[in-house]
């Protein structure tokens, strides 16, 4: 996956997450079911910190494991949601996807633009120019090895000569 692809996968994520958020704070039932399970307060032992339940601070005080593992269990059963007790009924999957396509239709120009991200026409002249970039490069490799053969040619020649003209300076010196 590229980084463009990534970066709309993560916006399309956001997006949803928006929608489910208003979708679950605008329908009251299901608003109610999970204010229900949340609890009030954010220490299940505020109470008797408070003495509201009557007792002291120090008659039923247990370890602080014992402490830890209630506060767990209560939380837990708090906190649970079932899928099953929402209502899913008032859920339209094609609106929340018109919505979704209308949102990035919206905003896809501005994102292309802010997040320098490559377009399909962007792409065609990327290929374009790779096409000619590699057809030049096989060119010059061809031009190379032509030019390589050609100078080893001239190379063996002009050894060929200097050699010749070697045996020649020889016999005068004799």
């Amino acid at each position: 996956m590229q980084a463009g692809e990534a970066i709309a996968v993560i916006i399309l994520i956001i997006a949803v997450l928006i929608l489910i958020y208003y979708f679950l704070i605008n329908n009251p039932n299901i608003s109610s079911k999970i204010k229900s399970y949340v609890p009030a307060t954010a220490d299940p032992h505020m109470d008797q910190i408070l003495h509201r339940d009557g007792t002291s601070d120090y008659k039923e005080l247990s370890t602080v494991e014992d402490e830890i593992e209630k506060e767990k269990e209560g939380m837990g059963k708090k906190i649970k949601v079932r899928l099953s007790d929402i209502d899913m009924s008032g859920f339209n999957t094609d609106a929340f996807s018109k919505k979704i396509d209308a949102f990035l239709d919206e905003k896809s120009d501005q994102l292309i633009q802010d997040w320098s991200l490559a377009t399909l026409n962007d792409l065609e002249s990327l290929e374009k120019k790779f096409e000619n970039t590699a057809k030049s490069v096989d060119e010059l490799d061809s031009k190379f090895k032509k030019f390589k053969k050609d100078s080893k040619k001239f190379q063996d020649e002009t050894r060929s000569k200097l050699d010749e003209i070697d045996e020649r300076i020889k016999s005068l010196e004799k």
